[in-house]
């Protein structure tokens, strides 16, 4: 009798399973937006496997030029030059226009995709301007070639992250190596709300016993929240409040009256994974349509001064 084939079993994929079955039980409405989040994160696990086995690193920075960068506010992969896998990466921006195209974004979508399509925008440098978290740059061109800048932004956004990810790991977290001394000093005095990998804002703080971790949107770094003020602008606790969906529940959101900022904060048992935080992120969205009821938002990203090198430009022109 001939045996029977099985697919062997992804951890990581399992774990992700799970979470959208007891999501999508909880909160049917968000059917809709599992299904089109499945295609990403699906790819997502793909890729940071795909580029972890990869002979060359995205970017090489030894520590203690890190630790200098740190100690000057700025972002330890910000301005570095980069060894993007084009090849493995730029598929991957076709793929998410197709995803959002057939997920509600429809025509918005196809003439981003279209417009990839005739080669109006140079993959290479989209890719870089992206984990350069140069939205200047990529909202300039999409608005140049009339397509929407936010889904352009995305797509990118969604190729590149899983590279920004195992970028910041070859450098805060190397394999069999503990972390230079330096550099943990200089994370450990990181005095800001914006991520000290590649400088954007958290999706949400993790809460683990007495620790309090901030989570990278964009390359998933976690950091320890070292301030009791707004995580965005700094100012004072007494300007900060906390909501919840119902009483007693564990995940809440801390909305700052200065700024008009919230930053979500999830109670877990140990740290998500990369790859599944946008599961979390989307597990909690009661806290983001609270927090916009009460007339609070997200903040664009902050201000760092960013190169004007444009995706429309040749990048090794621009180096």
């Amino acid at each position: 009798m001939p045996q029977r084939m099985t697919t062997p079993s992804i951890p990581l994929l399992d774990q992700a399973q799970a979470r959208w079955a007891a999501l999508g039980a909880a909160a049917p409405d968000l059917a809709p937006a599992i299904t089109l989040q499945r295609a990403f994160v699906h790819r997502t696990i793909d890729t940071v496997d795909r580029l972890q086995q990869l002979d060359k690193p995205v970017l090489n920075l030894e520590p203690g030029l890190a630790a200098t960068k740190l100690r000057a506010s700025t972002p330890a992969l910000r301005g570095e030059v980069l060894e993007l896998p084009v090849d493995l990466l730029g598929p991957l921006v076709f793929q998410a226009c197709d995803d959002l195209a057939s997920g509600g974004a429809g025509e918005v979508a196809q003439r981003v995709r279209n417009c990839l399509d005739t080669g109006r925008i140079d993959i290479p440098s989209l890719l870089t301007a992206s984990f350069d978290r140069n939205q200047v740059a990529i909202r300039v061109k999409a608005t140049h070639e009339g397509i929407a800048p936010d889904v352009l932004w995305l797509a990118a956004e969604l190729a590149v992250g899983p590279a920004a990810h195992v970028a910041q790991q070859t450098i805060f977290a190397p394999p069999g190596q503990q972390l230079a001394s330096t550099l943990t000093g200089a994370l450990d005095s990181w005095p800001h709300g914006y991520c000290p990998a590649c400088g954007s804002w958290p999706a949400f703080v993790e809460d683990l016993d007495a620790v309090s971790l901030l989570r990278c949107s964009f390359c998933g770094f976690q950091w320890r929240l070292n301030f009791a003020g707004c995580t965005y602008c700094g100012d004072d606790p007494a300007q900060l409040s906390s909501a919840s969906v119902a009483t007693g529940a564990p995940h809440r959101a801390q909305l700052c009256r200065s700024c008009g900022a919230y930053l979500k904060r999830l109670t877990v048992t140990s740290p998500t994974p990369f790859e599944l935080l946008p599961i979390e992120d989307l597990a909690s969205t009661g806290l983001d349509i609270l927090a916009a009821e009460q007339g609070f938002g997200r903040p664009s990203l902050p201000d760092l001064g960013t190169p004007e090198r444009y995706p429309c430009e040749n990048v090794q022109s621009t180096r």
